[in-house]
Parts: structure tokens; sequence; C-alpha cells
């Protein structure tokens, strides 16, 4: 898995962007982003990453999922989490490693097909 600040700079460069673009639309300074890009600083923020995402015109959860991997935690607010999916992702929390690939892609799939209609 990349690293944040890897993956974020070839977001960036891809983009053609500078460093103080990304700066400018998070409003922090030039030195914070050059810092997290080389990893120096740990990954931005949760909260930034919607900021971050629109300047990068990725999704948040790309920049979730590299800043996981950075961070070796998977954030998560049980606070906006409904009690069943917590007990969902506890019992794939507890049992995921006894799932197989195939299993696993399932799960995966009928995540990444549900909407707002769904209930979510």
């Amino acid at each position: 898995m990349k690293k944040f600040g890897h993956f974020i700079r070839t977001c960036r460069r891809e983009l053609g962007l500078s460093l103080q673009d990304i700066a400018d639309a998070m409003g922090i300074s030039v030195a914070y982003v050059s810092e997290v890009e080389r990893g120096i600083r740990p990954p931005f923020k949760r909260e930034r990453f919607p900021e971050l995402a629109c300047a990068l015109k990725i999704r948040p959860e790309d920049l979730d999922q590299a800043a996981w991997g950075d961070r070796g935690v998977i954030e998560f607010d049980p606070d906006n989490t409904s009690a069943k999916h917590l007990e969902a992702l506890a019992a794939l929390a507890r049992g995921g490693t006894a799932l197989t690939d195939t299993q696993l892609d399932r799960i995966i799939r009928i995540a990444q097909k549900l909407t707002p209609e769904d209930g979510i």
C-alpha cells in the first residue's frame, strides 16, 4: 500500500497542481503540505479529507485508505453509525481472518453497490 504522502503527491502532480494550490484549497501552509508529502508529518486529520479530496479530484475514501496504511489503524466514528453497522463491523473485525478472499470480494461488492436509497 502506498504511503499517504506519496499518494497525495502523485495525485497532485497528475493534475499539475502545486503545493501552493493544495495549501490554498485546504487553508494551510505550503510547508505543512510539503512535510506531509515527504512523510515528515503524519497524514492530515480526517476532517481535512473533503477539502483535499476536492482539490485532488478523488474520493475522501481514497484518502482514508492511504492514511490507514500509514497509521496502521482504521478511523471510524461510531456516533454516525447504526447498531447494526457496528455489529457487522465487529463481526468482520473478529472473524475477518477466517474469511476467504472470495467471501471478502462478495462483501466488498455488496457494500460498493449500496446507495442512500438502500437505507444507509
